[in-house]
C-alpha cells in the first residue's frame, strides 16, 4: 500500500504525465513492481493512461479528495464567500502537509475582473504564497 501512495504523490508532483519507466525511476522500483502498483490503482481510476502509455492521476481521485476536512469546507464556506465578496479578493483555507500548504477550498468574489486563482487541491511550500 505504501508503494501505491508513493506512485499517487509522484504522480500528484509530475508536471507531466509519466511512462512506466520514469515512474519505476523515481519509486525505486523495477519496472515491473511499478507496473503492477498501476494496475491496481487504474482499476480503481486512481490514475489514468493516455493513447502513449503514460500515466497521470485519475478521476477516482477526486472521488477520494471529496470527504476531506468535509466539515471545515463546511464551515468556512460562508465566511469565505461573504470574505471574498466584501474584499472583491479570492479568499480560501489552506492546510499544512509536510512542509507545504494544500488548499481545501477556494472561493472567488462576485464581481471583479481578476482573481488570484488558487484550486483545491493546489499545494505549494509554505514559505511562498499567500498562505505563508
Amino acid at each position: 500500500m505504501s508503494r501505491g501512495i508513493r506512485a499517487l504523490e509522484i504522480l500528484a508532483d509530475a508536471q507531466h504525465p509519466l511512462t512506466i519507466a520514469e515512474l519505476a525511476d523515481a519509486m525505486g522500483v523495477h519496472r515491473s513492481v511499478a507496473y503492477r502498483i498501476l494496475r491496481t490503482l487504474e482499476d480503481h481510476s486512481l490514475l489514468v493512461r493516455d493513447d502513449g502509455g503514460r500515466v497521470q492521476p485519475g478521476p477516482g481521485l477526486a472521488v477520494l479528495a471529496r470527504g476531506v476536512s468535509r466539515n471545515l469546507q463546511t464551515a468556512a464556506l460562508p465566511e469565505l464567500t461573504q470574505l471574498a465578496n466584501t474584499l472583491t479578493m479570492s479568499a480560501f483555507v489552506a492546510v499544512w502537509d509536510h512542509e507545504e500548504c494544500v488548499t481545501l477550498v477556494t472561493v472567488d468574489p462576485r464581481h471583479t475582473g481578476a482573481t488570484v486563482v488558487q484550486h483545491p487541491g493546489s499545494r505549494h511550500p509554505i514559505s511562498a504564497g499567500a498562505p505563508a
